[in-house]
């Protein structure tokens, strides 16, 4: 398997304790194992939100039976589940057409043809299938093994590499600390705007709204110059939350006002559905209307769980706030559209390296869908990409090019 393939929150170890248990203990009747394997999981190293729309749907569908789910390194996902011995049959058929109904409605998500999707799923019974199914297990012990030894050699490669570049790991030792200073800070000062823009034709970038966010950088070092902050994903997730309640009293304290228009912010999904945007949320109102602020969600808050997601955008609409989804990438936006995420804008990465995204017409097709006023291409920091994202239909546009454009449009007035 290649090092690539990597489902950092997997459930390996504890799938293997339950079956030696029930191995031992021969807890056999009406037990079945079901194994959905890809045919390609590199397809979620880069569209990881795919494989958590299935695991969510298969979550939900496990709710209903006894059992235990799995989610595998390799991104495999495994259930053990019991069924009446009095109705196995009846129970057995309607459960494999749910399950066969969850990858057919997501294949093309989860990179797999009809066909493939109908065969991805192998089941085995304890009572009349067990050595098949040790094998089975002995297979994927033996790969978690390799690939345990292969991420420890990694993880020790990257902290030498973060202790001799970017700083040293974050580690919760060092978070506590930075956390307990963030809850104190003034992060005005690191505060910084940037604006989105109408572009259209050869007229100058005119803005419709800015961003306003903290340069992580910036805060580093002033407060941690030797620590990598971005270091570890769920750590550094943690000290985003500590700074959307630091954001929130510099917006009540001043940064902006009834004249600033149109603004977005970078929330946590966590943070809008806690009592503090509920005391925020009572407050601004006072000092700008809410149709102003639009609130950024990264789209990985967004599908690590939908239904919170979705509670949160409820919230937010029914409050008078817009919504705009961050990071999406032109394949995703072909998966899941603009209206379908609920959301009143979203904002599609631009990379150099994957320029002939932007060329397929069915993105063009995609973003005519979604309304072109409403998407954004962000990171929009050559002329290149920028004639791309005309090419496109993409009318609204963010970045360092934006930003000279800008510039050089009012040094010509001037």
């Amino acid at each position: 398997m290649s090092e690539a393939v990597q489902n950092q929150s997997s459930d390996d170890e504890k799938m293997f304790t339950d079956f030696d248990r029930l191995a031992r203990g021969k807890i056999f009747g009406g037990r079945l194992a079901s194994v959905i394997q890809f045919v390609n999981p590199k397809t979620f190293e880069r569209n990881r939100e795919s494989y958590n729309i299935v695991v969510h749907s298969m979550r939900s569908l496990m709710s209903k039976y006894e059992g235990t789910f799995y989610t595998l390194h390799d991104y495999s996902i495994v259930m053990f589940i019991r069924l009446s011995e009095r109705f196995f049959d009846q129970t057995f058929e309607k459960l494999v057409l749910e399950i066969d109904d969850i990858l057919t409605r997501n294949n093309v998500a989860i990179g797999l043809t009809p066909e493939e999707a109908e065969n991805a799923v192998r089941w085995y019974r304890f009572d009349s299938q067990f050595e098949d199914l040790q094998e089975l297990m002995d297979g994927f012990q033996q790969r978690f093994r390799v690939f345990s030894e292969r991420r420890k050699r990694l993880l020790a490669k990257a902290g030498t590499a973060a202790a001799t570049g970017d700083g040293t790991p974050l580690t919760p030792g060092a978070l506590q600390q930075i956390d307990d200073i963030l809850k104190k800070a003034d992060v005005s000062t690191f505060m910084k705007r940037q604006p989105v823009t109408l572009c259209f034709g050869n007229q100058p970038p005119k803005p419709i709204f800015q961003e306003i966010f903290v340069g992580v950088n910036e805060l580093r070092q002033a407060i941690a110059p030797t620590v990598n902050l971005r270091g570890a994903r769920s750590l550094f997730h943690h000290l985003t939350r500590t700074l959307d309640t630091r954001v929130f009293r510099a917006l009540l304290d001043g940064f902006v006002t009834r004249n600033s228009g149109p603004f977005s912010i970078n929330l946590n999904v966590s943070t809008i559905l806690s009592d503090t945007f509920r005391d925020f949320d009572s407050r601004i109102g006072n000092i700008v209307k809410k149709e102003q602020v639009i609130i950024e969600l990264q789209r990985y808050d967004v599908f690590w769980d939908y239904n919170e997601y979705l509670l949160a955008c409820e919230f937010l609409h029914n409050s008078g706030y817009r919504i705009l989804i961050d990071g999406i990438t032109p394949d995703l936006l072909q998966l899941f559209g603009r209206k379908e995420l609920k959301a009143d804008f979203v904002k599609l990465f631009y990379f150099k390296d994957r320029h002939e995204d932007w060329i397929d017409k069915e993105l063009a097709s995609r973003i005519a869908e979604a309304d072109a006023n409403r998407v954004i291409m962000a990171r929009c920091e050559t002329e290149e990409a920028l004639k791309a994202g005309l090419a496109g239909g993409i009318r609204l546009f963010q970045g360092w090019h934006i930003d000279n454009m800008i510039r050089a449009s009012r040094e010509v007035v001037n």
